[in-house]
């Protein structure tokens, strides 16, 4: 599969999708799964709560923030390979996180999350075909192509994870 060009997505998407390295999205994503649970197996119990700065989310938050986006993401790249031209709405993740209660759940679980979801999302997206893959839709007021959204759920996820190692889990 070929990286989106800069005419298929919104501008702010370049911080993510710049992340990934190579075409190879659908490889990406699954490797994602192990690093993700490489991830998870680094906390012990006392930093599974920690935040590095006032107003900043825990790790549980982060890691429901990354599972809450990519089911949003999948689903506007549902939408849109499937033709359907209906402008989808932005969201808040602030809220989103804020009426969650990510911090009542366990990493374990919200990892087994991220996996299933993820898994769910693969067996999806290895079935467009290049047809399905090239169709644009509107969300949030911004055209993006279905490629876009699938390397930008790629590298938001990258992103977290980066953050996740820089500022919860030091050494």
């Amino acid at each position: 599969m070929k990286r989106p060009e800069s005419v298929e997505f919104p501008e702010y998407f370049n911080k993510y999708i710049n992340l990934i390295v190579g075409d190879n999205i659908l490889k990406v994503m699954e490797d994602q799964i192990i690093d993700f649970q490489e991830l998870i197996s680094s906390f012990t119990e006392e930093n599974e709560d920690f935040v590095y700065a006032p107003a900043k989310w825990t790790p549980k938050e982060v890691i429901g923030h990354i599972i809450d986006t990519e089911r949003i993401m999948a689903y506007r790249a549902l939408c849109f390979a499937r033709k359907d031209k209906t402008p989808l709405p932005g969201y808040d993740d602030m809220e989103y996180v804020k009426n969650a209660r990510f911090n009542s759940r366990t990493l374990y679980d919200l990892a087994h999350e991220f996996a299933v979801v993820r898994e769910s999302n693969l067996a999806l997206f290895k079935r467009l075909d290049k047809e399905a893959l090239d169709e644009v839709g509107v969300a949030n007021g911004k055209s993006i192509s279905v490629r876009a959204t699938l390397f930008f759920i790629a590298g938001h996820t990258l992103h977290h994870i980066n953050v996740i190692r820089a500022k919860y889990l030091i050494p």
